[in-house]
């Protein structure tokens, strides 16, 4: 006699085959910029982010295609945890950045690559397990790093803001004008100057007067998602259970 699993089985392997291996919120930002930064890279339309159960991914969105390489700074303040506020890395060609109020980590992109940073009495560099660089002609730019990288773990929180500076000397640069992505307006730099630049003043995403930092806007937590491998076994174990049982029943009506 054939063994049939109820049509509840079915749907709970289906259920579980669905479940999500990633938690993602997508930021907005304000997209606009001056002078030919928007096209440099200042113009962050939105900022994604998303976690599985052991890396942390950030997909940084133009609002206008990239006329060259960008450099980008994700900066993160880890709640409940104590930083070092700013972060002394900058663009070699452009501004410091940081947050007044502690920053525990940071990833810096650089041309093709990016580069974690984790401050533990100290900067020490983190492992970066993929980056798509957001080069000429392209509207993002993509990494993915460890957790751990960052000293995050699941159920973690942390504020963040991305920060980027352009490469325009035919403005004024060079490299001298900021964009961000948690600025309601053009973040420190608005007057047509282009200062501060090379390295002379500090962007502070805590204290610019446009910055809407340590609001719910730029805030984020690591979720619990299962690992793809976890959720198959999780399948395949309801399935095992339900055919066990209805098998079990089958053979006590025979």
């Amino acid at each position: 006699m054939k063994t049939i699993l109820p049509i509840t089985a079915v749907f709970a392997v289906l259920a579980l085959a669905i479940l999500p291996v990633e938690a993602q919120t997508t930021y907005d930002g304000p997209g606009t910029s001056i002078g030919s930064s928007t096209a440099d890279g200042a113009g962050i339309s939105s900022v994604v982010v998303n976690n599985t159960a052991s890396t942390i991914s950030f997909t940084i969105n133009s609002s206008e295609a990239q006329a060259s390489y960008i450099f980008y700074a994700i900066e993160l303040q880890i709640v409940g945890q104590a930083g070092n506020g700013y972060t002394g890395f900058s663009n070699p060609f452009g501004p410091a950045i940081g947050i007044s109020t502690g920053e525990n980590a940071v990833i810096d992109t650089y041309g093709t690559g990016a580069t974690p940073y984790l401050y533990s009495s100290g900067w020490v560099t983190g492992a970066t397990v993929s980056y798509t660089a957001g080069g000429t002609g392209e509207t993002f730019a993509s990494m993915t790093v460890p957790l751990s990288s960052l000293g995050l773990s699941v159920g973690d929180s942390f504020y963040f803001d991305v920060v980027s500076t352009y490469t325009a000397d035919s403005d004024g640069g060079p490299q001298a004008a900021y964009g961000a992505l948690d600025s309601t307006g053009y973040p420190a730099e608005n007057n047509g100057s282009y200062v501060p630049y090379d390295n002379n003043t500090y962007y502070d995403s805590a204290t610019d007067v446009t910055s809407t930092f340590n609001s719910g806007d730029s805030l984020y937590t690591v979720s619990a998602v299962p690992e793809p491998a976890t959720v198959a076994l999780m399948g395949l174990g309801t399935l095992f259970t339900a055919f066990t049982v209805r098998a079990k029943k089958r053979g006590g009506n025979s």
